[in-house]
């Protein structure tokens, strides 16, 4: 047979007209890959996500051979023509790589000089190294799927061939302490770039919450098709009525929000004449024995004074002392409970907050610029939280509230200014303390830096005293010894420790460099203390109602920084080294006392009702645990007996998830949280042979989405009947299916996301 008939004969392999962008895995799995670097898919299944390579030769430039630089540089002079930032991490190296998607030989690198030939062998070490591990994991799965490399372990391979002196793998910092590169490399095995997330206009940076969402895409088995064929029609049947069910509880969170003071309000400055006398002052006393600790924000005797001149002529009462009283009366309505008529106070205190809310929006003016109009702008803020009013756009309100007190010299100590009267000095550093906590608390929130830093101001911690203590008359401040307990303890005690936190903020929400392990141990040892101290500060009086509520809203202050301060650690277990252990401990921890503080009737009913952090807390706390329970999975498998450790976690996720109902059934219309902690713990429940995971899981969210309409359902119909209002409501007639942009296939790697429970869902 000729030459050509053998060529002939052999049949050439077809040649795609377009190059695949999707990851093998994905390709494999035939499920949309986001294109990422690793993709969501391979992160879920725990997988090595590799790209096919081109066979077209790239040429480098000399741009690109400097961004392609090592971790470590030689010592030496430094070379002015290289700038800093251009330096790239050995994490990022798999990713520059298959950005470049061809081998790249030595021939076509720019010729060095001087020293940076030094530089550029360890270049073509690196990239020799990458090149056998993308072949040798090529070929692994071609033999044997089951046998994947993470990508942690090859960057920790790569290290190791690739470094002249692999004696001290680690960078070291001048005091000697080991970093383990940035924790969103270690931890997620990501550049640090992806730790910042822009949906609708809006950044959230590492802090926020949505970026320790990434835990739920463990769930992995709900990926793909099931592989019985009994079960297609039931799984699709299933998966169309779950996104059915999630349109309808999205119509009723519209309707329930079109319900809202913000939407109906005919913004008329109502008076307090038409609230009961009594009430006003059982609402008022609320508010002063169970908020003014961590934030003071009052002088109480002095209060007390404006509220009887304003009850004894309300008409001629100034505008600022009515938005005052108003704001008092709204904050501690909050904790106004089990009553007939709880819906329309909540109701009317919210149209309060509302009619400050345009009034502090208005054109400012001079007369606003005083100590009364700070005071309003820190109730407003505090009641914005405490009755769930847009609390997570609060860090824009609380700039402007900085920069106000920084106009009016709050940020300066009062010594510096003559002539300056004792009562006027405390309510400055007061309001000072109270500004700058409400700072640090809603950076955290909202993932963005800090409004100031701690070397902007010299303002003194406020004087530990009673408010009856001074008055417009004192010339002499008598504090008492720092151990005693007075009204201002608490807030020294959270000013004590602010700068700590404010560091927590400025490195994980800053361009900062991240913590090496001496120093997350050495401010994980400071908060600690702190939440020691503040039990010790709550033990010296007596174990009432009040001091426990006090003691759990500053240790709320206080715990909540240590989950941001390790999450990120901690969702990367599953690598073999004792910090990530060590932050895994802290996060339970931490998760446990946050979840379940000792008892307090009127803390539990705020932490349903209230936004801002009080939602934070629960969302952030859902993470860690579900988290923690997975990874358990993950490491011992399903088994048909509990131990006690995994009895515990499910336990306290089932805390978790009745508090998330109480919210929806206050009026919270986030029902994609309640969704996947009970996913969560049906993936937990051991199954008998034969039964299938997927569909159990499934059957659970559609469980928790009936449950959930249903509440908010009646949530709605219960606001209709207190406000006397005709809101549109949801009627099955009114739901047409083909107005539905989604496909029946859909996988539910997409309906179970990381993000879509809260950015792209109705959290908002």
């Amino acid at each position: 047979m000729s030459p050509a008939n053998t060529e002939n004969s052999v049949q050439s392999p077809r040649k795609r007209r377009r190059p695949a962008r999707s990851c093998q895995e994905c390709r494999r799995r035939k499920i949309k890959c986001d294109l990422k670097q690793p993709c969501s898919h391979c992160i879920a299944s725990r997988c090595s996500c590799l790209y096919n390579v081109s066979k077209a030769p790239v040429l480098v430039t000399a741009a690109n051979a400097v961004q392609l630089q090592p971790l470590e540089r030689s010592p030496g002079p430094p070379d002015p023509a290289r700038s800093e930032p251009s330096q790239t991490s050995v994490a990022a190296m798999p990713s520059l790589l298959n950005n470049q998607s061809a081998p790249i030989s030595s021939r076509c690198l720019p010729t060095p000089s001087g020293d940076q030939e030094q530089e550029l062998e360890v270049l073509k070490r690196r990239i020799s190294a990458l090149e056998e591990y993308i072949a040798a994991s090529t070929a692994a799965a071609s033999i044997d799927p089951t046998k994947k490399t993470s990508q942690a372990t090859c960057s920790r391979q790569i290290d190791q061939q690739c470094e002249p002196n692999t004696a001290n793998s680690g960078l070291q910092d001048r005091h000697g302490s080991q970093h383990y590169g940035r924790l969103s490399d270690v931890a997620q095995g990501l550049p640090a770039s992806r730790r910042l997330m822009l949906n609708k206009s809006r950044l959230y940076g590492p802090s926020h919450w949505t970026h320790g969402g990434n835990e739920f895409k463990r769930v992995a088995v709900l990926n793909g098709s099931t592989d019985r064929p009994a079960e297609v029609e039931t799984i699709r049947n299933l998966r169309s009525e779950l996104q059915l069910l999630i349109h309808k509880c999205k119509i009723l969170a519209r309707s329930i929000k079109a319900s809202s003071p913000s939407r109906s309000i005919s913004w008329t400055e109502s008076t307090l004449c038409t609230v009961d006398r009594g009430f006003a002052d059982q609402m008022a006393r609320l508010y002063i024995t169970h908020f003014e600790s961590a934030f003071r924000i009052l002088h109480v005797p002095s209060f007390w004074t404006e509220y009887e001149q304003y009850w004894r002529s309300p008409k001629e009462a100034t505008s600022i002392l009515q938005f005052k009283i108003k704001l008092v009366v709204a904050i501690g309505s909050s904790l106004y409970r089990d009553a007939p008529d709880a819906d329309t106070v909540r109701w009317r205190s919210s149209q309060w907050v509302y009619e400050t809310q345009s009034w502090i929006s208005a054109p400012m003016e001079k007369s606003r610029i005083c100590l009364d109009g700070l005071q309003i702008q820190c109730l407003l803020i505090l009641a914005r939280q405490v009755l769930s009013i847009s609390g997570d756009l609060l860090w824009i309100a609380v700039g402007t509230l900085a920069r106000t007190a920084m106009q009016m010299g709050l940020h300066r100590d009062p010594r510096h200014f003559e002539g300056m009267n004792i009562l006027n000095a405390e309510i400055r550093r007061r309001l000072w303390a109270t500004i700058l906590e409400m700072n640090v608390q809603a950076s955290l929130d909202s993932g963005a830096p800090l409004a100031m830093s701690y070397d902007d101001f010299d303002t003194e911690r406020p004087g530990n005293i009673n408010d009856e203590d001074i008055d417009e008359n004192t010339e002499i401040l008598s504090q008492y010894l720092h151990e005693a307990v007075t009204d201002t303890s608490l807030q020294r005690l959270l000013q004590k420790y602010l700068r700590v936190r404010m560091e927590v903020i400025r490195r994980v929400n800053g361009f900062g460099p991240d913590f090496s392990q001496g120093e997350i141990q050495s401010i994980t040892s400071q908060l600690n203390n702190a939440c020691r101290e503040c039990d010790g500060i709550m033990q010296a009086e007596n174990e009432n109602e009040v001091n426990i509520f006090k003691r759990n809203m500053a240790d709320l202050f206080l715990r909540r920084f240590l989950l941001t301060l390790h999450r990120q650690l901690a969702s990367a277990a599953h690598i073999d080294h004792p910090e990530f252990y060590f932050s895994r401990k802290v996060c339970l921890d931490s998760a446990i006392a946050l979840l379940s503080p000792p008892p307090n009737t009127n803390f539990s009913h705020l932490g349903l009702l209230g936004g801002g952090i009080f939602k934070n807390r629960i969302i952030h706390v859902s993470l860690a645990l579900s988290s923690e329970l997975l990874i358990d999975l993950d490491e011992n498998g399903s088994t048909p007996w509990l131990s006690n450790y995994r009895r515990m976690l499910i336990d306290e996720i089932r805390e978790s998830l009745r508090q998330t109902a109480g919210r929806i059934q206050l009026g919270e219309t986030n029902i994609h949280l309640h969704m996947k902690l009970r996913v969560v713990l049906c993936r937990a429940e051991w199954l008998e042979p034969g039964i299938s995971l997927q569909q159990r899981m499934m059957q659970a969210a559609k469980e928790s989405l009936e449950t959930s309409y249903s509440t908010m359902q009646a949530r709605l119909e219960a606001m209709t009947t207190s406000q006397h209002q005709n809101v549109e409501t949801f009627a099955p007639q009114d739901f047409d299916p083909q107005d539905l942009d989604f496909s029946i296939d859909q996988g539910l790697d997409e309906l179970f996301g990381t993000i879509d429970f809260g950015v792209n869902g109705i959290i908002d």
